[in-house]
């Protein structure tokens, strides 16, 4: 079982985007004498989110690094969550398999991702991360994913076609390596080469 860090807190911030927005933040956490060493924030539909982890100098309540935090914004303005840090290796995927790209595309309707995430799930595969596009009426979405090894690439694929054809959708999985080499610039032995090392020829993690 992982055990709780108490100096090393998860926090989660939203509020509504503007500039500084991520300054507030970090010159907040870092000012109780924390090292911020995880960070992913994102905007979506003029709400920026941001989750990260920091480490601190010693243990601190988590209401007063949230209080702490919430002193640089307006009253109500900005929703924090603090919880301390579960111990695992950050390393490790969640599902024992390889990446994969997963990508959705058609006209956007009511219920798409209820239908992606519920045949994810029943085949136990795990959601590393998400975006979503929208052009008019149209809709993309591409996700990074787990597959179990046992499972079979293919025969998954096909039965995610299907899945998600009812909806008019179009959908397919890339090997991560695969969509890395097509859709990055630069050189394909440099893109597939785990980092610090030579690539030996076999999908890395």
């Amino acid at each position: 079982m992982p055990t709780r860090d108490k100096k090393r807190y998860v926090i989660s911030v939203l509020v509504s985007d503007r500039v500084g927005v991520l300054r507030d933040i970090t010159s907040a956490v870092t000012g109780m004498g924390a090292n911020i060493d995880g960070i992913s924030q994102t905007v979506v539909e003029g709400y920026f989110t941001v989750i990260l982890t920091a480490t601190f100098d010693r243990p601190k309540p988590p209401e007063e690094v949230r209080e702490a935090i919430l002193e640089n914004f307006r009253k109500d303005e900005a929703s924090v969550v603090v919880r301390p840090h579960e111990r695992k290796d950050p390393a490790r995927r969640t599902v024992d398999g390889e990446g994969y790209v997963a990508t959705i595309a058609g006209k956007d309707r009511k219920g798409i991702l209820k239908a992606v995430t519920s045949f994810l799930s029943s085949k136990g595969i795990n959601v590393e991360d998400w975006y979503v596009e929208f052009r008019g009426e149209y809709v993309t979405h591409i996700g990074e994913i787990t597959v179990p090894r046992a499972l079979d690439i293919k025969q998954v694929q096909e039965e995610f076609q299907q899945a998600v054809a009812p909806l008019g959708m179009k959908a397919c999985f890339q090997h991560e390596n695969i969509f890395r080499a097509t859709n990055e610039v630069g050189p394909i032995k440099s893109l597939l080469a785990p980092p610090g090392g030579t690539n030996s020829g076999a999908p890395h993690e």
